[in-house]
């Protein structure tokens, strides 16, 4: 279980402040896969977590000492739905979130008062190096990609993005030490480079299928389906004779999610960084559902169909009932291979060196 810090306990030394996207929660996996194998190393750690993710998600991934702060840290794209973006309102909302990012940064330096963070990390949050800038504090960018990058993809749509862009793409090069995460987006001179990150199970595929009701008696294949932070909204998954099926979406589960990853013997998905990072390590059969209009998309899927057993699933395929064929067609496939090492222990060395 999680020590959660109260805002009157004083956090111990070093204290790392932790600046996360809300965009999905692929930014908060990954951050707190690499909290927890810095944690495994320094046990004296604790992290200020600066997001709008929920506080849960974090109670439930991490048991290193920590405490969410939930202010704005960033926009992101603003989604209509799991695999669509509202350009036009991610405009209005990133005018209103860069006019007030300088008095938001000076906001939460007073309230930290005497113990302000000796330095910062971001996944890709603004707010996060704007903090570490006006402290005179190292800042370590963690990513896969940066929204100077995913914006520019909208821009000739949307020309009002571009001073997003500039915008983003200066504080980022502020940062003092810049990491990109395999499948990186867009590969970058003087960054180094780490191995896909994802969260490690706590329980094996015996435990987490009893856990879900199954005895062992039960030989039904399971399958997982998840679209991220987002859930499935309306989408209603049938679990027939032939396979045994649970959905993962925008709630707590009371599953650990990577444990759900390893049990499956398929996986269908939104391609999402942590779902892909998660199956990577576990050689999931993964049926994945690209987002069309997202830049990241390519990337991700060129990564799953190098290294994982792996087919295209369309989105309306649950409304066209047509599970499952989908589910039969990947359950043809052949297992792939589990993978060991993991990146956020590739970052938690990085961020070790950088301690001050």
């Amino acid at each position: 279980m999680a020590t959660i810090l109260s805002y009157s306990q004083r956090m111990p030394s070093p204290t790392i402040a932790y600046f996360v996207t809300p965009h999905g929660f692929g930014h908060a996996s990954r951050s707190a896969a690499v909290m927890e194998a810095l944690g495994r190393s320094q046990r004296h750690v604790a992290f200020e977590i600066v997001t709008t993710v929920p506080e849960w998600f974090f109670s439930q991934s991490l048991s290193v000492r920590h405490r969410v702060l939930p202010v704005v840290s960033d926009v992101g794209l603003v989604q209509i739905d799991p695999v669509r973006e509202d350009v036009q309102a991610t405009v209005t909302a990133l005018g209103a979130f860069w006019s007030t990012l300088e008095k938001a940064a000076d906001e939460l330096i007073r309230n930290w008062g005497g113990e302000a963070p000796r330095y910062v990390v971001s996944d890709i949050s603004p707010l996060g190096l704007e903090v570490a800038r006006r402290l005179g504090v190292p800042s370590i960018l963690v990513e896969n990609f940066t929204w100077d990058w995913i914006y520019a993809a909208y821009l000739k749509a949307t020309p009002d993005l571009l001073e997003f862009i500039d915008r983003s793409a200066e504080l980022t090069a502020t940062a003092t030490l810049h990491i990109q995460c395999e499948p990186a987006c867009r590969r970058l001179e003087d960054t180094t480079l780490a191995g896909p990150v994802s969260r490690r199970p706590r329980n094996g595929g015996i435990e987490t299928r009893r856990a879900l009701g199954l005895d062992d008696a039960d030989s039904r294949p399971l399958v997982l389906l998840t679209m991220g932070g987002m859930g499935w909204g309306p989408l209603t998954p049938d679990s027939g004779s032939d396979y045994f099926s649970v959905a993962l979406g925008g709630v707590r589960s009371p599953i650990y999610p990577p444990d759900l990853v390893w049990a499956a013997d398929v996986v269908i998905a939104k391609l999402g960084y942590s779902t892909v990072a998660e199956c990577f390590r576990a050689g999931s059969r993964l049926g994945y559902i690209t987002r069309a209009d997202f830049p990241e998309s390519p990337v991700l899927e060129g990564f799953v169909r190098r290294h994982l057993p792996s087919l295209e699933v369309s989105p309306d395929s649950a409304e066209e009932g047509d599970w499952h064929r989908q589910i039969e067609r990947l359950l043809a496939l052949p297992a792939g291979i589990e993978q060991q090492h993991n990146g956020a222990d590739e970052i938690a060395d990085l961020l070790l060196a950088h301690l001050p």
